[in-house]
C-alpha cells in the first residue's frame, strides 16, 4: 500500500496490552486518515455516555498517506477523542516532527484505551513498542521532561509529544505538544492523556514510504520553494508568520479586545507582525519538509518581565490575540511570557486567555472581588496580575481550580451575572476571530461539532473580492459578498468549506500550503494524493471525505444529547453591540438572520432545516448506514 505502512497501534492502559490492526486499503481509501479516520475509531469504540475523563474514552493519534511526504504541508498528525471540555466528539491537528516520525516508526495510527495503573509514557521505535516508567517527571514541566525522555532512551532525536501538568491535573483546556512549541491545543486533549496516567507518546524510526511517483513529489518540493523565494506575500508570511493576521484584522474593527467587547485595540500597532520580527525574533521555525518557515523562534536573552526559553518558541496570532488584546496587553514580552506559561504546563493558550479576560471583566464590573480571585485584581491591561492568575489557572490553584474548568463551568459557578459575560459556545471559548463581522464564522462557531474553530471554516472574506478567486469559483462561489453579511451564500459557504477544511484535516495538510487561498489549491493537493498512493483519486472523494467526517461527527452529538439548542450563539452576540469607536463599533450579530442561516446550513448539509438531524438518505449516500443506530437510538 503507497504512501501508508498499513498498521495501526492498539494499545489498552488498563491491561498494558497491545495490538497491530491491518487495515483494508479500501478503509483508508474510505477514510483516508487523519481527523476522518480518528473519528471513526473513537464513534466505534466510545460507549454512549462515557466520561471523557474515564478509562472508557478513546485517545487516538492519526496521520495519513501523504503524511511524510517530502514537500511542504505534510507534517502534520491530529488527535481525536470525545472532549472534556465540550463534551462532544473533537479532534486537534498539530505541526512539527512528530506526525512523519511516527509513520518512519512503522505506524499509521495509535487508538488508545484504558489507564495505567502508573504514570507511563509510550516508546515506539522502528516497528516496536513498549511502556516505559513516566513516574519521574509526573507533576514536571514539558521542557524538563522532554529532557528527561530523551535521556532515559539515550535518544536526542527522538520526538517526543507529551503533557504538562495542565493535563496531568486535567484542565479541561490542556492541550498535548510535540517539540515544545507544535500544539494539539484545542479540546481538552491533554486532559484526556492525563487522565490516562499517559505522559507521552515517543517516537523514532528509519523506514522510508514507497511511493508511486516520485517525481511529481519533488517537483512540487521545488515548486514551493521557488515561491516562497520570488512572492512577496509568502516572504512576509515567512518573516511574519500567522502574526500578519493582526494587519489583517484591524482595518475591519476584528481585534478581540478586553474580553470581547471591543474590536479595535488602542495598542494594536505594537502588536503587528513586523514589530515582532524586529523586536522578538530569532528566526522563522519550521515543519518537517517545509520551505514556509512560519513559526516564531524568540531570541534569547530577554528576562523581563519573566525569562524566555526560546526552547518554548513564540506566540502566534492567536495568542497575541487572546492573550494580548483580548486582555488589554499591548507589550508582545509580556504576552510571550503567558505563552511560555502556556507552553511550560501545556495548556491552550487561546482558552487560557480567554478564561482571564472573563475574570478581568467581572473583576472590573464588579461582579467578582479580589477575595474571590485569590487576592489578585486582574484588570485588563494589568500584566503583573493577570500573570498570577494565569499562575494559578496552570496549577489549579485557588480560583485558578475553578477557571482551569473553562469560562462556561466557571460562570456556572459564580452565577447569573458572571454568565452574562461568558463568550463561549459548548463550553469552549471563542478563538481570535471576531464572528461580529464575518457572518458565515459566526454561523460556523455555533454549528462545528467540537465550538468554535477557526480552521474549520474558510472565512468571509475569501468571498468579498471581485471578482471571486478563480478557485474559489470552482467549488460553486461565484457573486461577491459583504464579510459581515449572514444570508443564504454564507449558509452555504459555511456547508461547503465544512467539507474541504474537514478533507483538509483528513489528509493531514496544512492549510497554510493547500487551500483556496495558500501556495497550492486543492487540484495540486490531489495530484500529491496521486502521486502518493497511486489512487485514480478525484476532488469529489476529496470533498465526500470532508463530509463524511462531519456527518459521523453529528451523529456522535446527536446520541450524546446534543441538539440544535446546543448550536447557538452566547445572547451577547446578539444583544450588545462592541463599545469601541472603530470600524466595527456598535456591531452585533443579527439573530433573526442567524437563525434563517442556520436553517439553510442544516438543509444544504442534507439534514433536517429545524433539528439539523442527519437525514437517513445522506447518511447512506456517505457509506455511513452503519452510523444510523445513532440518530435512531438518541430519538
Amino acid at each position: 500500500m503507497k504512501g501508508n505502512t498499513g498498521k495501526i497501534l492498539h494499545l489498552d492502559l488498563t491491561e498494558e496490552k497491545f495490538a497491530v490492526e491491518k487495515p483494508t486499503e479500501y478503509f483508508y481509501r474510505k477514510y483516508f486518515g487523519g481527523a476522518c479516520m480518528g473519528v471513526w475509531y473513537v464513534m466505534n469504540q466510545v460507549p454512549a455516555k462515557t466520561d471523557p475523563l474515564g478509562p472508557e474514552n478513546v485517545l487516538a493519534f492519526t496521520i495519513s498517506p501523504i503524511t511524510g511526504a517530502p514537500v511542504s504541508g505534510n507534517a502534520r498528525h491530529c488527535v481525536t477523542t470525545k472532549s472534556p471540555q465540550t463534551g462532544t466528539i473533537a479532534h486537534s491537528e498539530a505541526g512539527g516532527f512528530w506526525g512523519p516520525e511516527l509513520k518512519f516508526a512503522g505506524f499509521d495510527g495509535i487508538v488508545i484505551t484504558g489507564k495505567a495503573s502508573r504514570p507511563v509514557y509510550l516508546w515506539i521505535h522502528d516497528g516496536e513498542y513498549e511502556l516505559r516508567d513516566a513516574s519521574a517527571i509526573w507533576g514536571k514541566t514539558t521542557g524538563d521532561s522532554q529532557d528527561f525522555i530523551r535521556e532515559d532512551i539515550q535518544d536526542n532525536k527522538a520526538r517526543v509529544c507529551l503533557i504538562g501538568p495542565g493535563g496531568e491535573k486535567q484542565i479541561r483546556f490542556a492541550g498535548i505538544v510535540n517539540e515544545l512549541k507544535h500544539f494539539n491545543g484545542r479540546n481538552g486533549m491533554g486532559a484526556v492523556m492525563g487522565s490516562k496516567n499517559l505522559k507521552a507518546v515517543v517516537v523514532r524510526g528509519s523506514a522510508k514510504p514507497d511511493y508511486h511517483d516520485r517525481q511529481v513529489i519533488k517537483d512540487m518540493a521545488g515548486e514551493a520553494a521557488r515561491i516562497v523565494k520570488e512572492d512577496e506575500f509568502y516572504n512576509n508570511f515567512r518573516r511574519c508568520g500567522t502574526t500578519l493576521n493582526v494587519e489583517w484584522g484591524t482595518p475591519a474593527g476584528g481585534l478581540p479586545t478586553r474580553n470581547w467587547t471591543q474590536g479595535t485595540f488602542e495598542e494594536q500597532e505594537a502588536l503587528k507582525g513586523e514589530r515582532y520580527a524586529d523586536e522578538m525574533m530569532d528566526s522563522p521555525g519550521t515543519c518537517f519538509a517545509c520551505v514556509q518557515n512560519c513559526k516564531r523562534d524568540v531570541k534569547g536573552g530577554i528576562t523581563s518581565p519573566v525569562a524566555i526559553d526560546p526552547r518554548f518558541g513564540g506566540p502566534e496570532y492567536e495568542t497575541v490575540g487572546m492573550c494580548g488584546s483580548n486582555l488589554g496587553l499591548g507589550d508582545f514580552k509580556e504576552i510571550a511570557a503567558i505563552n511560555q506559561l502556556a507552553s511550560m504546563y501545556a495548556v491552550d493558550s487561546i482558552s487560557l486567555g480567554g478564561v482571564l479576560g472573563f475574570a478581568a471583566q467581572c473583576f472590573e464590573e464588579g461582579v467578582l472581588t479580589s477575595d474571590q480571585l485569590g487576592g489578585t485584581e486582574p484588570r485588563f491591561g494589568d500584566f503583573d496580575n493577570l500573570y498570577r492568575l494565569a499562575e494559578m489557572v496552570v496549577k489549579r490553584e485557588g480560583p485558578g481550580d475553578i477557571l482551569a474548568e473553562g469560562t462556561a463551568r466557571a460562570a456556572e459557578h459564580w452565577g447569573p451575572e458572571a454568565l452574562k459575560r461568558a463568550v463561549h459556545v459548548k463550553n469552549k471559548e471563542f478563538p481570535a476571530h471576531m464572528p461580529h463581522i464575518k457572518g458565515s464564522l459566526a454561523l460556523s462557531y455555533a454549528v462545528n461539532p467540537f465550538g468554535p474553530d477557526h480552521v474549520a471554516v474558510e472565512h468571509d472574506p475569501a468571498i468579498a473580492s471581485t471578482p471571486v478567486g478563480e478557485r474559489l469559483q470552482g467549488l460553486g462561489f461565484y457573486d461577491s459578498e459583504d464579510p459581515v453579511s449572514l444570508n443564504q451564500e454564507k449558509a452555504k459557504l459555511t456547508a461547503y468549506s465544512q467539507r474541504w477544511c474537514g478533507a483538509i484535516d483528513s489528509v493531514s495538510t496544512c492549510s497554510f500550503i493547500f487551500n483556496t487561498w495558500s501556495m497550492f489549491g486543492f487540484e495540486e493537493l490531489i495530484s500529491l494524493i496521486k502521486a502518493v498512493t497511486g489512487w485514480n483519486y478525484s476532488m469529489n472523494e476529496f470533498l465526500l471525505l470532508g463530509e463524511r467526517k462531519l456527518n459521523m461527527m453529528r451523529a456522535f452529538n446527536i446520541r450524546e444529547g446534543f441538539t440544535e439548542k446546543d448550536d447557538m450563539l452566547p445572547d451577547r452576540l446578539f444583544e450588545t453591540g462592541l463599545n469601541d469607536n472603530g470600524p466595527s463599533a456598535g456591531r452585533v450579530v443579527n439573530k433573526e438572520d442567524f437563525l434563517k442561516a442556520r436553517e439553510y446550513y442544516y438543509g444544504i448539509c442534507g439534514w433536517d432545516p429545524l433539528s439539523g438531524v442527519p437525514s437517513e438518505y445522506k447518511l447512506v449516500e456517505l457509506g455511513l448506514d452503519w452510523a444510523l443506530k445513532y440518530i435512531l437510538n438518541a430519538s
